[in-house]
């Protein structure tokens, strides 16, 4: 919950969609909402009804795509809603809640408003729009305006319509009607270029006032906010049955944030967000990203992406590569690109925020202890099995966080049989002395994975090379879980859900698996060594390579010739393995 905590700190005051996702990463549920901040923390603070409580129960993480509005948040809900099927958005999948305004592709074309977008005389369908009235109200507005077809079937004479020039009059005009410049004019305003018709009513609604014809001004406003009500700009859809994808870049000194708004049918269905690591120019990381990206999921029939060059990218994927320069692509771009850098800035507010966590950590455990803040810790543990094998590992946290590359591991050299006291006493030596020799960086704190015989052990050495370390002990209980802290001499308790207690169990775990994943691989590889080692001329870099390639003994004794080769031996030991494992008398 700490991940969703950082993440909820840092949602913007910004309408959009949200998706909570459950621990295998699926969607669970989409919702939209004029202010993310508010409502995706709603489900994580306060009191709920038993459906939602369940739902937050099962939600493990959460994403989220900024809209300009409500009513594209909105819209992008429904689209989503019918894409991934979510298990609790199960009264929102019926298409049938959504209309569309559609014009059909008949010989003589009518302008409609379907609930259902299936090929319908092959039309060509806008939205959906959340208000089927306003949407009813600009298809009457339309068709005052353009003349297409009013009557589902054509009549045998001519009606009220073609006597007030609404309809061209198929009925009884039997020549070829060109119906395409009225299309293209309808379809151009369905897309959101309303102003010369708008600008027409609104003239319209001032004469009527002037002439005092209050109801019909009065009219024409209502007709005026229906439309606008309607086509309101919704980069969410956009009208052609294109497949294409919007990709928005955006990158700092270390990373790159790449974010692909999937669209098909004219209607954004996902939305991809990923972070990858910075090596090479942006454009090349990008090109190597997409490039694997769309040989896992299905290529679209266009890419539009922005400020790249895309000439790489295209010849590799065989796709129409594009900048979008105006209309609702570029702001489907515009928003893409949006999120990327959104995301990008988001990652590094959530990494401040816990580094700004750890670093308060360290700064109570080190008030708990009575010392400076320890910046640098380094912990210790050992791993045998009855004295066979015996291996130590050491882990550093800096600043509260796992220093991976400052792990080391330790085969014990000195001691015979199970002896954690020595053991421990000589890697600590080991590390220490090294470290004096080299004057590299000392640990500001030392934990040892035990208690006080562990601690006294270490303290031990570093007196005998002059170092003034601090030492704190992890002792444990009967279930080998953190219980105390032992430091100069003392017993301290730590409240179990602290952050001290916390970060503490957190390298208590990890250098206790690091020792044993080490003590494991040394113990494999003695096993396997010790059966290999009557082989002539067979050294240890040749028996790690068997063990690589062929994981068991077994697999070696039932190995081929050729199989050896395979594993990289040459000739003369690829004879003498043969001849080794065949011999009755090794088997």
């Amino acid at each position: 919950m700490s991940i969703i905590e950082d993440k909820l700190k840092l949602l913007p005051d910004s309408p959009g969609c949200y998706q909570m996702r459950d621990a295998n990463n699926e969607i669970i549920y989409v919702g939209k909402a004029k202010n993310l901040k508010n409502r995706v923390r709603s489900y994580f603070h306060g009191a709920h009804n038993a459906k939602t409580t369940r739902l937050v129960s099962e939600i493990v993480d959460f994403t989220y795509v900024i809209t300009a509005s409500e009513l594209e948040a909105f819209v992008l809900e429904i689209n989503m809603i019918k894409e991934y099927d979510p298990k609790y958005n199960i009264m929102l999948t019926d298409d049938k809640t959504y209309p569309y305004i559609a014009i059909t592709n008949e010989t003589h074309p009518r302008l409609i408003v379907t609930r259902n977008k299936k090929v319908r005389n092959q039309a060509r369908y806008f939205g959906p729009y959340p208000n089927v009235k306003a949407a009813r109200a600009t298809i009457d507005l339309l068709n005052q305006i353009y003349p297409l077809r009013k009557c589902y079937n054509i009549p045998k004479k001519e009606c009220l319509y073609y006597h007030i020039h609404q309809c061209l009059g198929p009925c009884i005009n039997h020549e070829e009607i060109d119906y395409t410049s009225y299309k293209n004019k309808i379809a151009s305003f369905l897309n959101g270029d309303a102003k010369e018709v708008l600008d027409n009513i609104n003239q319209k609604m001032l004469d009527a006032s002037k002439n005092m014809e209050y109801e019909k001004a009065r009219e024409y406003r209502d007709l005026k906010t229906a439309i606008e009500d309607t086509i309101a700009k919704q980069k969410i859809s956009i009208n052609d049955l294109t497949s294409r994808d919007y990709i928005g870049v955006y990158a700092d000194d270390d990373e790159i944030s790449i974010n692909i708004i999937i669209t098909r049918n004219g209607n954004i269905v996902q939305n991809h967000q990923t972070i990858i690591n910075k090596y090479d120019s942006v454009d090349d990381e990008t090109i190597n990203y997409l490039a694997q990206f769309y040989q896992a999921n299905t290529k679209p029939k266009e890419i539009c992406i922005q400020n790249f060059d895309a000439a790489l990218l295209s010849k590799v994927l065989d796709i129409q590569i594009y900048e979008a320069k105006l209309g609702k692509k570029k702001e489907i771009l515009d928003m893409a690109s949006f999120n990327a850098k959104f995301n990008l800035e988001n990652k590094r507010n959530i990494y401040k925020n816990q580094v700004l966590k750890k670093m308060e950590t360290i700064d109570e455990l080190g008030k708990l202890l009575g010392i400076s803040t320890p910046r640098r810790i380094e912990a210790f543990d050992n791993s045998n099995l009855y004295g066979e094998y015996p291996v130590s590992a050491m882990v550093c946290y800096i600043d509260g966080k796992p220093a991976p590359k400052e792990f080391r591991k330790y085969h014990i050299k000195t001691v015979v049989g199970a002896n954690d006291y020595e053991s421990m006493k000589e890697v600590i030596y080991r590390r220490y002395f090294r470290l004096l020799i080299e004057e590299a960086k000392l640990p500001d704190l030392i934990v040892m994975d035990g208690g006080e015989i562990q601690v006294h052990a270490a303290e031990e050495v570093l007196g005998s090379l002059n170092l003034d370390i601090n030492v704190v002990g992890i002792q444990k209980n009967d279930r080998h879980k953190a219980s105390k802290l032992y430091f100069k001499g003392k017993f301290y308790d730590v409240d179990k859900n602290s952050p001290i207690y916390l970060l503490l169990a957190d390298i208590s775990q990890r250098v206790h698996d690091f020792a044993i994943s080490f003590f494991r691989s040394s113990k494999a590889k003695g096993l396997f060594s010790s059966i290999l080692d009557p082989i002539s001329g067979l050294g240890p870099k040749r028996k790690e390579e068997l063990l690589k390639y062929f994981i068991n003994i077994e697999n070696i004794k039932s190995a081929s010739k050729a199989e050896l080769k395979k594993a990289g031996m040459p000739a003369n030991l690829i004879e003498t393995i043969y001849n080794y494992f065949h011999n009755e008398n090794n088997n």
